[in-house]
């Protein structure tokens, strides 16, 4: 599973999901912006970086990504900020 963490919450992933985000966070408004954190979630969700391993990123990029993950699907994070 992949965790990621703000160093205080935590939640985790798997491949499948891990796409998923990536997914959703590249339509959003931070996409370009945070690039670093969707090719984190595209080398996991590929299998390149191992089963098992931990992202810390920051507050706001956090709570964004929680956002995220209660859309149904990327269509529903288009352009969000």
């Amino acid at each position: 599973m992949l965790t990621i963490t703000d160093g205080k919450a935590e939640f985790k992933l798997d491949y499948s999901d891990s796409i998923d985000l990536e997914l959703k966070l590249n339509v959003s408004a931070y996409g370009r912006k945070w690039i670093h954190i969707g090719d984190m979630l595209y080398a996991y969700g590929t299998k390149t970086k191992g089963k098992d391993w931990e992202f810390e990123i920051d507050k706001e990029e956090f709570k964004f990504l929680l956002r995220l993950l209660e859309k149904a699907t990327w269509e529903d994070c288009k352009g969000m900020a």
